[in-house]
């Protein structure tokens, strides 16, 4: 694809984003990378390799390297928020939904219901 810039050779780089480009898609692949080493730490296979898969994906989601960082950066996400929410996933042994009525989105409601009766 060529871009209009004043030169007939110019083809936009990776870091340069146009509209509808492979680029616009990028997070969402990052996000995926975050969601496998997720899923990788939560398997329960007794398999030696599942077993050391899951550990390398632990010691990355839990981890402040480079790689690490650029993942969280390349998919959106801030990388503390990311370390924290897989601490947190650990502590429930990795049950993705939290128990009814624990949620972010019940907890907003209640919240806000709160804040609106106390209006009142």
């Amino acid at each position: 694809m060529m871009a209009a810039h004043g030169n007939a050779d110019f083809t936009p780089t990776s870091h340069q984003r146009t509209s509808g480009s492979f680029a616009d898609h990028e997070p969402g692949l990052w996000r995926a990378v975050i969601t496998q080493a997720l899923m990788d730490a939560a398997s329960q296979s007794r398999k030696t390799e599942a077993r050391r898969t899951r550990e390398d994906a632990l010691r990355w989601l839990l981890s402040d390297s480079p790689d690490f960082e650029a993942v969280c950066d390349n998919a959106g996400f801030d990388p503390s928020y990311v370390r924290r929410r897989a601490k947190e996933a650990m502590l429930r042994n990795f049950e993705w939904r939290l128990p009814n009525g624990k949620g972010w989105r019940t907890q907003g409601r209640l919240n806000n219901t709160i804040y609106h009766s106390a209006q009142h």
